[in-house]
């Protein structure tokens, strides 16, 4: 697994972040480092999430 050190160290988790800014912080870090994946549980929301965007 490969670290981008300098992206990390320019974003940083919010203190007690919200759902929103967890997945959207989640998100860039996929794209711009691949250290870890996005959790399970934060996928399962976000596929939620997007299934209920879709029922509307």
């Amino acid at each position: 697994m490969n670290i981008n050190r300098e992206w990390h160290l320019n974003n940083k988790m919010p203190k007690n972040p919200t759902l929103k800014q967890r997945i959207q912080w989640h998100l860039e870090h996929e794209k711009n480092c691949q250290c870890r994946p996005i959790p399970e549980k934060l996928l399962e929301k976000i596929a939620k999430i997007k299934a209920e965007s879709n029922n509307e």
